[in-house]
């Protein structure tokens, strides 16, 4: 059975996505949560359902990106590792992942 690993970073990210829009509709955060978990169920069974992003370092080779199921405004960031994915992160849409992945 295909697994999912998450990197240190994502329980944080995934915390701040549900704060902010918990503000205007709790329930929609939560959603939104659950559908990420879902989408990293997904990729790590269908590895090559994300499109490849190119990234300048190293380190970011064979990066794939896929938005989150039914919430296109997440995007996730997973590389794929034996008898699975890693997931990276997961951003809004509306963030420079070009500039977030130079930081990283």
């Amino acid at each position: 059975m295909a697994s999912f690993i998450l990197a240190p970073c994502i329980e944080d990210e995934l915390d701040k996505i549900w704060e902010f829009i918990d503000k205007d509709n709790p329930e929609a955060a939560t959603r939104v949560v659950h559908a990420a978990y879902d989408t990293f169920r997904a990729l790590a069974a269908n590895p090559g359902l994300g499109h490849p992003r190119a990234f300048r370092r190293k380190a970011h080779r064979n990066v794939r990106a896929r938005n989150v199921q039914g919430f296109d405004n997440y995007l996730i960031l997973y590389r794929e590792i034996s008898g699975g994915i890693e997931v990276l992160h997961v951003y809004h849409n509306a963030r420079n992942i070009n500039a977030l992945m130079r930081k990283r």
